[in-house]
């Protein structure tokens, strides 16, 4: 009962010791208006890899192969080092909060997830918002449900243009054998996302094929290429077998995408994470690094950037990468960037977070800045062309259809068959002047994400 009576009632950030005006605007004087320099500034990707670290890093485990070469060599050959997050097995959306906006989630209740308390109302100064005051266009891409940690409702509230979940990905891609979309799916949707827009982009992408759970039994027909042995759980050791053998994939696909990246013509930088261990028995002991909140990130470049590696929180990560760059906008960016070393760090971190989501918003001379976005959801427009009767079935023509597009007639969901993405069949129906056919986006959950309606004539 107390746990529960904790989690419910013990949330947000608690008004620090010493808030106060003349505190407030001595951070705002400390930190001060920085004008960006006039060069060409590259595209900026983060991607999340769900569940993702080194297996290697587990005391006494023998694996036949590196289950992750791509990654290793990029660590070796780029800006890399540990990344202390503030979840371990489950919680990726409180890891994505804490590099998207520099806040950190020990100054709130403890388990509690933003995503569902004050980001449902409120706009946050955040990695999105500051670049687009220079230019960038901002999007995310997630490889799963927009409805999952009520994505659709805060990335409006974090300052994106775009959110491309798996309800509007092409219906062309592959499951892991537990239904998890493979992440292979992620790099043509990175490259139209780029392609999109003619300025400089932000995406950032959260990946999905990691996500527990793991089966216990191998599953029938799928024969892992990795062999695991001597892990320190025996109950645990298939289970474990099969994550590697996924991440090995996920590592192919980190080599893919590097590759896409290094033959565009257009300068870039990609960053990559793990957002928590997965979800295992792990203590400090059993592991080489002996702390289960860390996992390990890398800077790369299609262009030169000097190789600098070191240890970072997770809300430290954006604004590290952005002062490689030269790029120093909002106040947590710029106060991570300039206060990091001081004695008081956290403390005065706290008073920004609590000014800035709770409190009287002195930083901003009392008004925030940041207005929700209008969320487009998808890169490519879901369109109806025609629809027409054919024979005893209605024929639906138009663009981007997939899986996850359902029929309605007069706002009644009809049964429908996805022939191709140019094309829907309702059967057993027929239309007659003035009806109203709309094709819905939605997923398992039947929250509707978006709609486009045709009126026959």
């Amino acid at each position: 009962p107390y746990c529960l009576a904790v989690t419910l009632f013990d949330t947000g950030i608690s008004e620090p010791n010493g808030y106060s005006e003349q505190l407030g605007k001595q951070i705002e004087t400390s930190e001060g208006e920085q004008k960006e320099d006039d060069t060409v500034k590259p595209n900026i990707i983060f991607l999340q890899l769900e569940s993702f670290f080194d297996p290697e890093l587990v005391n006494f485990l023998n694996i036949s192969e590196d289950p992750i070469p791509y990654y290793r060599q990029l660590m070796k050959d780029y800006s890399s080092g540990y990344l202390r997050v503030p979840v371990v097995g489950a919680g990726t959306a409180n890891t994505e909060f804490e590099v998207q906006t520099g806040v950190n989630l020990d100054d709130f209740g403890p388990g509690e997830y933003p995503y569902r308390t004050v980001m449902q109302s409120k706009t946050c100064e955040s990695a999105a918002y500051d670049l687009k005051k220079i230019g960038y266009s901002t999007h995310a891409i997630h490889n799963n449900d927009a409805t999952f940690y009520d994505r659709y409702k805060v990335f409006s509230h974090l300052g994106y243009d775009t959110f491309t979940p798996i309800e509007y990905m092409s219906s062309d891609y592959q499951k892991t054998p537990l239904g998890w979309a493979k992440d292979k799916m992620l790099v043509p949707e990175i490259r139209k996302t780029l392609d999109s827009t003619e300025n400089m982009d932000y995406i950032f992408t959260i990946s999905v094929q990691g996500h527990c759970d793991y089966p216990a039994v191998m599953p029938e027909g799928y024969i892992p290429s990795v062999k695991v042995s001597g892990f320190f759980a025996e109950d645990e050791q298939t289970q474990f077998e099969y994550y590697v053998n996924q991440i090995h994939e996920m590592d192919s696909f980190i080599g893919e995408l590097v590759d896409m990246l290094e033959r565009r013509q257009e300068e870039t930088v990609l960053v990559m994470y793990g957002d928590h261990l997965p979800t295992f028995s792990f203590t400090n002991d059993t592991m080489k690094n002996a702390d289960i909140y860390q996992t390990e990130y890398f800077i790369w470049s299609n262009f030169d950037m000097e190789k600098i590696d070191m240890d970072l929180q997770a809300y430290q990560l954006s604004a590290a990468v952005f002062e490689r760059l030269g790029i120093s906008q909002g106040y947590i960016m710029k106060f991570h960037q300039t206060k990091h070393e001081d004695e008081d760090y956290l403390k005065k971190l706290k008073i920004l977070e609590y000014d800035i989501l709770y409190g009287d918003k002195q930083i901003y001379n009392g008004e925030v800045p940041y207005v929700a976005t209008d969320l487009k959801m998808g890169i490519e427009d879901i369109t109806i062309d025609q629809v027409y009767n054919y024979k005893d079935y209605i024929c639906i023509s138009g663009n981007n259809f997939n899986d996850f597009s359902k029929v309605l007639i007069n706002d009644k969901e009809v049964d429908c068959e996805i022939i191709s993405g140019n094309l829907i069949k309702v059967p057993k129906k027929n239309v007659v002047s003035k009806d109203e056919v709309s094709v819905v986006q939605s997923g398992e959950d039947k929250i509707e994400l978006g709609r486009i309606t045709y009126k026959v004539e």
